[in-house]
């Protein structure tokens, strides 16, 4: 037997003139549509447009990064390598559950002049992994963030 409780209903559509109020009734149990459905820790909304599976990974990250830059203060706190290895075993996994799913590959458009792809998503997770490299290496908040890439040892 299926608990009804569970059960979620979302109308998946881009299209604002369709009627996305329309229930769903099993035997005595009716299922009311919702904005949202949470899946395997996926986030699927009723455009598809993920958005708010960003957000939770962002949050997350970014969470997590901040609670291991307490760990790395100052004088008693951990080496750069452990923050690293901390970053790439932790922070990373959170912010790439389920990429595929949602990021398009940056790609150059065909006039060259503007990138095609999931580039504000790659610039919302670009602040959680600068944070994570300034950590890592100790620097400014002004350093350019290439170079903090490169000294942290870390994939752009």
């Amino acid at each position: 037997q299926f608990d009804v409780a569970k059960f979620h209903l979302v109308h998946h559509t881009r299209n604002k003139n369709r009627d996305v109020s329309a229930a769903l009734s099993i035997g005595p149990h009716t299922i009311a549509p919702e904005p949202f459905a949470r899946y395997l820790g996926i986030f699927l909304d009723k455009e598809l447009r993920w958005h708010m599976q960003v957000d939770h990974a962002v949050a997350r990250g970014m969470a997590t990064t901040l609670a291991i830059g307490r760990l790395a203060s100052g004088r008693f706190g951990l080496p750069n390598r452990y923050i690293r290895q901390l970053y790439i075993s932790v922070v990373m996994p959170k912010l790439e559950y389920a990429l595929p799913l949602w990021f398009n590959p940056i790609q150059e458009g065909s006039d060259s002049t503007r990138c095609t792809g999931s580039v504000g998503f790659a610039n919302r997770l670009s602040k959680v992994q600068q944070i994570a490299a300034r950590l890592i290496t100790g620097a400014f908040k002004t350093t350019a963030t290439d170079a903090l890439e490169y000294h942290a040892n870390l994939i752009p």
